[in-house]
């Protein structure tokens, strides 16, 4: 049955002349040995490796045992099945090469992104385009995982139930998630059974349905800043190769994340050698603000951010006022809900303009 369009095609795929030639071995052996070895569907590697294996068993042991009238045409057919394994071999060798030009592409058509936030929200489609169904980029900030951008083939619907799903309550990396593991040793990994396991975050599996899925950690200068995961679901699950491709990737993505930062860091640099020069040559003294608001759970700069979100500014017009970057005003944010208790923007702004009419401390 042909797959749907769009489905994931990581598993390796031997092609009409490999599959024929073991459907062959496997008749040959049936009747050479007088017992079935069924070539279920051996088009593909994991199947083929498998089936080789125990032809390579049963000849080799009816080889020990055998007449001298046999004795050749049985190291015939195991000269064939070693042949045969040295194909797949050689096939995996240029297919590993394929995925590792695959990765290099999908990086580099990431290479024109111009901040972080764009970088993280493109990098999920990206992604998929090397063998997965679904894709998710987040970050992880003080231990917090935050679900940042998902791309599921076909169905962008799901993609944004998730992250919602995600972002409404954030869970904390403290050793009950998987992804704890990832973070604390900085290593990829795979995730099975996910749907029993007691150590996935049963919200978002519920609504994926996924059997499996990898992660690897985005590491920028030795520290663990966010997560990439991906899955196969339903076509089949994840294997080391994902594993492996998946690592790779997040490793290239760490690299340009770095790379952003210091473009960042430089932006704040010149926003503010420009205002400083804007002030240095204006003849009227412009007022100076009151001092800035203060409050007992949250930095003196977490309070200004605070200030502003309450006049109803965006991310972009804050950045601009505080001469920082849109990232850092996302991370004082994050700080900001998380201090406060608070589930959104809204909420903390209500919790906020509460204490300014009543006991918020100046």
């Amino acid at each position: 049955m042909d797959e749907p369009i769009g489905a994931p095609r990581r598993e390796l795929d031997l092609g009409t002349g490999l599959g024929e030639l073991l459907r062959e071995l496997a008749a040959d052996a049936t009747a050479l040995l007088d017992r079935e070895f069924p070539a279920a569907d051996p088009a593909w590697a994991r199947t083929a490796d498998a089936l080789l294996r125990q032809l390579w068993d049963e000849t080799l042991t009816e080889l020990i045992r055998a007449a001298p009238d046999r004795i050749a045409v049985l190291t015939a057919l195991l000269d064939r099945i070693r042949s045969a394994e040295h194909r797949i071999a050689d096939l995996r060798a240029r297919t590993g090469t394929d995925l590792l030009r695959g990765v290099r592409q999908a990086l580099g058509r990431l290479h024109d992104a111009t901040s972080v936030d764009e970088l993280l929200t493109r990098a999920p489609e990206e992604l998929s385009t090397l063998g997965f169904g679904r894709t998710l980029v987040s970050t992880v900030d003080e231990s917090v995982w935050n679900l940042h951008t998902m791309h599921v083939v076909g169905n962008p619907r799901l993609a944004a139930e998730m992250v919602a799903a995600g972002r409404s309550s954030p869970r904390r990396l403290d050793g009950t998630l998987v992804e704890s593991d990832v973070v604390a040793r900085a290593r990829p990994g795979l995730v099975f059974d996910v749907q029993r396991n007691p150590r996935v975050d049963r919200q978002l599996v519920r609504i994926s349905q996924a059997s499996s899925y990898a992660i690897a950690p985005l590491v920028v200068r030795d520290t663990v800043i966010g997560l990439v995961h991906g899955d196969c679901y339903p076509y089949r699950d994840v294997d080391a190769t994902d594993r492996a491709v998946l690592d790779l990737f997040g490793e290239g993505l760490g690299h340009a994340v770095a790379r952003l930062r210091v473009l960042d860091g430089l932006a704040d640099l010149r926003r503010g050698m420009e205002r400083l020069s804007i002030d240095a040559n204006i003849a009227v003294p412009q007022p100076v603000p009151v001092s800035a608001p203060t409050h007992p759970l949250l930095s003196a700069r977490e309070a200004e951010v605070a200030e502003l979100l309450a006049a109803g500014e965006p991310n972009r017009l804050i950045a601009r006022t505080l001469s920082i970057s849109e990232g850092t005003v996302k991370t004082h944010v994050t700080h900001i809900l998380r201090k406060l208790g608070a589930a959104n923007r809204a909420e903390a702004v209500a919790y906020w303009l509460r204490q300014a009419n009543g006991s918020r401390i100046r």
